[in-house]
């Protein structure tokens, strides 16, 4: 399993061309894996990623993959050139930087306790027992709204995926809402989780790992990163 992170240049056309659309950004993405193709050429090597904005406001994206990842073939500009900033430079070596985290991460038991971050799309599928719902909207996919419901969501998904969350440190931060793609309708509804989990089943929680959690995962949905909890 490899996990890539790319520090993105903000000036870069291409850059501002995939902020304005997760299809175009799932594209490039796809372009560092030259050799697949068809409708599930995404899962076929479990290929999740996320864009982050972080503090210094900075563009992080990363992608997870079970084959490493060729970032050569993204556009010519599209990636920081760290040697340009002498601060950047000092503590970020590489740009794109791939590691290896098989190892690290066959290791992790049941019992342990790691920080957590996790972009996910909380929505629902409404069915035919939900209030007030008519026929045509039986199987939409809707929003999930509120921090108690989006934190409820969290607690059904992990459940699932063999951890538990420590809801009460939990921040949850809904992001902007990307539509559809392709000429279909897509439902997003962004929400960024940030805590402490703790796995109480290891082989259910390396699935979730690496397959994501949630929907829309071609859309920059789902990816699980964890570090050691101090």
């Amino acid at each position: 399993m490899f996990l890539m992170r790319a520090f993105l240049n903000p000036d870069s056309p291409a850059v501002r061309s995939d902020l304005a659309s997760p299809e175009s950004l799932h594209k490039t993405v796809m372009r560092a894996f030259p050799d697949l193709h068809g409708p599930t050429a995404r899962q076929d090597l479990a290929i999740l990623h996320r864009l982050d904005h972080v503090q210094d406001g900075r563009l992080v994206l990363l992608v997870q993959s079970l084959r490493q990842p060729d970032p050569t073939r993204w556009p010519a500009g599209y990636v920081a050139d760290v040697a340009a900033d002498a601060d950047f430079a000092f503590s970020h070596a590489d740009n794109p930087e791939v590691r290896d985290v098989a190892k690290e991460r066959s290791v992790i038991a049941t019992g342990q306790r790691y920080r957590f971050r996790l972009k996910a799309n909380t929505t629902k599928r409404l069915s035919a027992k939900s209030p007030n719902v008519t026929p045509d909207r039986v199987g939409m996919r809707v929003p999930v709204h509120g921090d108690d419901a989006r934190k409820q969501w969290l607690a059904r998904r992990a459940s699932a995926a063999g951890f538990n969350v420590e809801l009460d440190a939990v921040r949850t931060t809904e992001v902007p809402a990307a539509g559809g793609a392709s000429g279909k309708h897509v439902t997003v509804a962004g929400t960024l989780f940030e805590g402490v989990l703790v796995v109480v089943d290891h082989e259910r929680f390396h699935v979730a790992l690496q397959h994501g959690i949630g929907p829309a995962k071609a859309y920059g949905y789902g990816l699980l990163s964890i570090a050691t909890a101090r």
